[in-house]
């Protein structure tokens, strides 16, 4: 029963994630600049005027959708559809895999030791690497399959981008391991709920009854505060490798040359999109995972409130309670960070491949790896300070 319960709960979160993704990808494809209000689409409901845009017709559009799958498939000679199916399952069971291991609904009462989450890894962060190359590898067979021979130059694009994102990636991430001491998910958000250190050592050196007063009230050491350029350098990381191979960008709606998808019919298209909006809430739910506390709220304790309220009516309900909340949380900040990614990826440019590249290996990895090594020596020095001060 408690198996199906959080089968549940992470199938409900997806599900706002991927509506969420949907809903923000049409919205900023189809928003226009305040100051060029001639650039401004004819819209309507069903066309023809600008009372009502298409981005309100939410349900006829889901509905349309699934309509089309019931259409007979089209039948391309030298496509290879087995190859095709099992690139598909592997993708998707890849995504849907590291999504069953974010901790969405947090610990029972608070608890250190009693993570609520289907999949619970003590080397958490290796096995997300594997996924998110058995993924890339996955749209690599994908791209193989089809007969165009552009898809395939759209997989050796992709092959290329997913290999220095990964590997950019593993050494952004690695200095948060370093910090934690664990590469478990679960030890990573729990090390995020402690009081920032220099900033409680500095209070308690101050000695003043405002930084006591503040010190009742500590700002939890979330990674975005404590180490935010191991954060800007995981967003085009995560970007190099959620990069959507398909000839029809779902950022902008350009229709490239090269890429998958050119002799796709509404079951390809469907299954691709899929994939592009899984790899979006995947890469927000590890953001929030990783930087912002997964679903802990600043300056509350789920086990001050289970105190509060457990002379009243017990401890059941309550530790329920918090675990809602925290859930209510998570879900909070993930649409949060799709909505600002949606919106940087308005504001940015598209880079060219070669370009990307070249960012990533001679710009990025030097500073990833000046991070990693500044925050290795800050670990160190930490830890013979406290064995020196013990």
């Amino acid at each position: 029963m408690m198996t199906l319960l959080l089968v549940v709960i992470w199938v409900g979160v997806a599900a706002i994630g991927l509506a969420s993704s949907a809903a923000l990808e049409r919205h900023m494809r189809l928003a226009t600049r305040a100051d060029r209000p001639e650039l401004l689409p004819p819209r309507a409901r069903w066309g023809g005027g600008r009372a009502y845009p298409p981005a309100r017709a939410l349900t006829a559009r889901a509905i349309a959708g699934f309509a089309r799958l019931t259409r007979r498939r089209i039948s391309v000679t030298d496509h290879q559809r087995v190859l095709r199916g099992a690139a598909r399952m592997l993708g998707c069971g890849s995504l849907v895999l590291g999504i069953a291991m974010l901790p969405i609904a947090g610990t029972w009462s608070g608890q250190l030791d009693q993570p609520i989450v289907p999949v619970d890894l003590p080397n958490g962060l290796t096995v997300l690497g594997v996924l998110l190359l058995l993924v890339a590898f996955a749209r690599v067979a994908v791209g193989l399959s089809e007969r165009n021979p552009w898809s395939r130059i759209g997989s050796a694009r992709q092959a290329s981008r997913s290999i220095a994102g990964v590997a950019l990636l593993v050494i952004v991430i690695a200095p948060l391991a370093i910090d934690a001491g664990s590469m478990r998910l679960h030890e990573i958000v729990m090390d995020q709920q402690r009081a920032i250190i220099p900033l409680d050592w500095l209070l308690a050196t101050i000695g003043a009854d405002w930084s006591e007063a503040l010190r009742g009230w500590p700002l939890p050491s979330w990674n975005l505060f404590v180490q935010p350029l191991t954060a800007l350098l995981f967003v085009p990381a995560m970007a190099l490798w959620t990069a959507s191979p398909r000839v029809d960008d779902p950022a902008s709606g350009t229709i490239g040359l090269a890429g998958l998808g050119l002799d796709a019919d509404a079951t390809d298209l469907y299954w691709s999109r899929l994939d592009a909006r899984l790899s979006n809430v995947l890469t927000a739910g590890l953001f929030v995972t990783l930087f912002l506390g997964a679903g802990a709220i600043p300056f509350v304790s789920p086990q001050a409130l289970v105190m509060a309220a457990s002379p009243y009516i017990g401890t059941g309900l309550p530790q329920i309670a918090v675990t809602g909340l925290y859930i209510a949380t998570f879900v909070t900040k993930l649409v949060c960070v799709l909505w600002i990614a949606a919106r940087l990826g308005r504001a940015a440019a598209a880079t060219r491949d070669d370009r990307a590249l070249r960012l990533a290996t001679r710009r990025l990895m030097p500073v990833a790896w000046a991070n990693l090594l500044l925050v290795a020596a800050i670990t160190l020095w930490l830890e013979g300070a406290a064995g020196g001060a013990g």
